[in-house]
């Protein structure tokens, strides 16, 4: 089962996509990259629940 990879493999890309926007302002963090940086934790962590319960 290859669920668990290509949902780690998103979480890096939102995670990548926060950074950059993050780097365009880097005062503060706006609304568009903590929405990233949550829809990289979210999928980290069903990432991280299908790898340890499908084990």
């Amino acid at each position: 089962m290859r669920a668990p990879y290509i949902l780690a493999l998103l979480a890096f890309v939102f995670a990548a996509a926060a950074v950059l926007r993050w780097i365009r302002n880097p005062r503060r963090p706006g609304p568009a990259t903590r929405t990233w940086l949550l829809i990289a934790a979210i999928f980290t962590a069903v990432a991280a629940w299908l790898q340890w319960h499908t084990s």
